[in-house]
């Protein structure tokens, strides 16, 4: 079963980078390019995993809109990365204030790249996702002991 992801990214490049990635190996993702649009779709549907852009300037900050979804009880236990794709220099240079800040106010990680990469960044939130929604590497055939008979 394929996890429900919501990206809210401003910039169209990362947003279908992420989403691309997402999609390609199972997921359902939603894609958004403010807040505000987020938090309309968030009123109307449950998702296992937000993945926000840490730099959006478009209607407040990633920390308010941290704090909205994790101050709601149907959704505080919705996980959220904050995400840094290509930091502007002074992205760079706050980049310790702000991940210890997303991850005093729930986020579940923060990660930044400075170029989109992939395979990296499945590494990075596969964890994070639910076991239900993506399997385990540790169950099938390839694991379980056979009985020296090829069984």
């Amino acid at each position: 079963m394929a996890a429900k992801i919501l990206i809210t990214m401003e910039h169209e490049k990362q947003r279908l980078q992420i989403g691309d990635c997402l999609e390609a190996v199972g997921h359902k993702v939603t894609k958004v390019d403010t807040f505000h649009n987020a938090m309309d779709i968030l009123r109307s549907a449950d998702f296992d995993l937000i993945i926000s852009d840490v730099h959006l300037q478009n209607g407040g900050s990633v920390f308010d809109f941290l704090r909205w979804v994790k101050g709601d009880p149907h959704m505080k236990g919705t996980t959220f990365v904050c995400f840094s794709a290509e930091p502007p220099e002074v992205g760079k240079y706050l980049a310790d204030g702000v991940r210890t800040a997303a991850r005093s106010l729930g986020a579940a990680r923060y990660i930044a790249m400075e170029q989109f990469d992939g395979p990296t960044f499945l590494h990075e939130i596969e964890w994070l996702i639910p076991e239900r929604k993506v399997g385990s590497c540790y169950s099938g055939s390839e694991h379980e002991e056979n009985d020296g008979n090829g069984n």
